[in-house]
């Protein structure tokens, strides 16, 4: 087997297996959590971002609000529609009766703003990274009940992080994925050329933050790889996210969704490591790729 196809067997798998997350604090927005707030709640007068997908990207989704909160966008409010595992993806989101008439209930509004995708659906992984007309499917009724609908698709990190030495061997292809992502928003784009299509990684903060930890650079915040969610990288063997890589991918997705750049928020007082510095320096090799 080559490479190429050890790589995509490696991120099929993470496919078919991402596990769900229980267990989420709730935002500034509202009374009730993100993945609890129905369709009826929908507000002209709100910037209405709704997300839709696994754990990879829900517990970011929800504290996007706090931080969209801080930086004074202070109408941002987070809808959701999740589903653990798999089941998350675009393609079996779509193909889920019960999900996919869920989040055409929050787009049949027509105040939905944002529209936020995740990776990844085993129609991506199994086409070499090409297509998934999952997400043209959502696109395309999202963009039917409101044009200025922006849609917006997340990469995320490989899981088990346990299964690789160290952050270089865990980072090995994640460009690549990365660069297939954007090509695949640029098709979408050619498609519907007057939408505003956008992507973004936050799963890089996962490979950065590891890197760091592995050279000494966390010490003075993270005590080990996998563990406690206030003391780690990672919480679980799944690679599910510790709080200072949520509270550094959030920055990621403050930037993709408000433009707002890292070293405009107020310092992370709570972290001995400046993560508006990490996730500045990720944004800035994004932009290059």
């Amino acid at each position: 087997m080559g490479k190429m196809s050890v790589f995509l067997a490696a991120i099929l798998m993470l496919t078919i297996s991402l596990s769900g997350c229980l267990g989420i604090g709730r935002g500034n927005g509202g009374e009730l959590e993100m993945t609890e707030r129905p369709p009826e709640d929908v507000n002209l007068e709100d910037y209405n971002v709704l997300y839709i997908g696994h754990s990879f990207g829900r517990r970011f989704a929800e504290l996007l609000e706090d931080y969209s909160h801080t930086a004074g966008i202070t109408n941002h409010t987070a809808y959701a529609q999740f589903s653990g595992g798999a089941s998350g993806a675009p393609d079996a989101l779509w193909s889920d009766e019960a999900d996919s008439e869920r989040i055409k209930e929050f787009l049949d509004t027509g105040e939905i703003d944002v529209l936020i995708m995740i990776c990844c659906s085993v129609e991506f992984v199994e086409t070499g990274l090409q297509s998934d007309e999952a997400i043209w499917n959502f696109t395309a009724y999202a963009l039917d009940k409101n044009p200025g609908t922006r849609i917006g698709l997340s990469m995320i990190w490989k899981d088990y992080p346990g299964q690789y030495e160290n952050a270089s061997e865990h980072r090995n292809g994640s460009g690549f994925l990365y660069e297939s992502w954007v090509r695949l928003a640029s098709n979408l784009t050619a498609d519907y050329p007057y939408a505003d299509i956008f992507t973004f990684h936050h799963g890089a903060a996962a490979y950065e933050l590891r890197d760091m930890f592995e050279t000494g650079q966390l010490d003075e915040d993270i005590g080990q790889l996998t563990g406690r969610k206030p003391t780690s990288v990672f919480t679980d063997e799944k690679g599910h996210a510790g709080q200072i890589m949520i509270d550094t991918g959030t920055l990621i997705w403050l930037h993709a969704v408000h433009g707002v750049e890292p070293m405009e928020m107020p310092e992370f007082t709570q972290w001995n490591t400046d993560i508006r510095v990490i996730a500045d320096s990720l944004l800035d090799e994004q932009n290059h790729q």
